[in-house]
């Protein structure tokens, strides 16, 4: 079913949405969530104070807007980088040159969440973080479809999807660690290779 297209209002909303999640982003990578300020992410933005507070409730939500926004970008880019008639092993080696190609096009968000990342737990309150946990969850699943398939086809090794899903996941995440902490001595681009066989040779049936 059709939806209806856009108001020109809607769309101009839209927008400024995403300007302000965009300001906030920038902010957020280059303060941290403690010290970074709705003042500050206003004056980047060029909007007032009080345009922010017609989106966001606090900074807390504009926080995890931004973490949630990315996650839902970064799943896209994946979804639609990983090809559907390739084989499961092929669909790992997709799945992380995608993600890599995303964090180098996207290095700011992956800036906040790698320096955030283990202080949300003690920074949001319950909703703000589970929000954000049923984010994270949704990639779960999709790297975990992906192995459940390699092991009906006996392509991978017998284990829990989930579970080997959030390991993949972990070492990816240890990658972006390196990457945003030591620039000028790790591009992912390059060193995907090794990622990817010690992934593969760990998995394989």
């Amino acid at each position: 079913m059709q939806t209806e297209p856009l108001t020109r209002k809607e769309r101009e909303r839209l927008a400024r949405r995403d300007e302000i999640l965009n300001a906030a982003r920038d902010v957020f990578s280059e303060r941290g969530f403690k010290l970074a300020t709705l003042d500050e992410i206003a004056e980047r933005a060029e909007f007032g104070k009080g345009t922010i507070y017609n989106y966001f409730r606090n900074k807390e939500e504009l926080f995890v807007s931004v973490i949630e926004r990315g996650i839902q970008r970064f799943q896209a880019f994946v979804e639609n980088t990983v090809e559907a008639s390739a084989s499961p092993r092929q669909k790992i080696e997709m799945y992380i040159d995608a993600a890599f190609e995303f964090f180098e096009q996207h290095r700011q968000l992956f800036s906040v969440l790698v320096l955030e990342r283990y202080n949300l737990v003690h920074t949001l309150d319950g909703e703000m973080f589970s929000r954000f946990c049923q984010e994270e969850s949704r990639l779960h699943e999709y790297l975990a479809g992906i192995l459940a398939e390699g092991i009906r086809k006996k392509a991978f090794r017998r284990g829990d999807p989930v579970k080997l899903a959030q390991a993949v996941f972990g070492l990816l995440h240890v990658a972006y660690v390196y990457a945003v902490r030591e620039p000028e001595r790790w591009n992912l681009r390059q060193d995907s290779g090794f990622l990817k066989k010690f992934i593969l040779d760990g998995i394989s049936n």
